[in-house]
């Protein structure tokens, strides 16, 4: 009898080990998807624009308006930008946000070409 005991113990602790290390994964599976829901919800959406020429980091041409940079923002030709804050080609300061580096950069429009 206390050998079936022992045995029945040592089955019941490894099958409660078993469902806490799947539970454990579970719960780390599942914090780590709704992780990246998450973070793919603050990329802003919008119309896509395209970086067409590029002066020193100074000024930019993104779909036929010219723009100057209030800041460093280290966009490539061929960078796609999404307008964050402002309208193209309408508001004098605006903020894009580059999905390709994933970096925001503050312009201020100068003129349309």
């Amino acid at each position: 009898m206390n050998k079936i005991t022992t045995t029945y113990s040592r089955f019941m602790r490894l099958t409660q080990n078993s469902f806490m290390m799947s539970a454990v994964l579970i719960s780390m599976l599942i914090s780590s998807a709704a992780h990246s829901a998450w973070f793919e919800g603050l990329i802003p959406k919008g119309e896509t624009y395209t970086v067409r020429e590029i002066d020193r980091d100074l000024a930019f041409v993104i779909d036929g308006f010219i723009y100057d940079a209030r800041t460093s923002c280290f966009l490539v030709v061929g960078d796609r930008v999404i307008f964050f804050e402002g309208r193209h080609g309408i508001d004098y300061r605006a903020t894009v946000y580059d999905l390709d580096s994933r970096e925001r950069c503050e312009l201020l429009l100068r003129k349309r070409l």
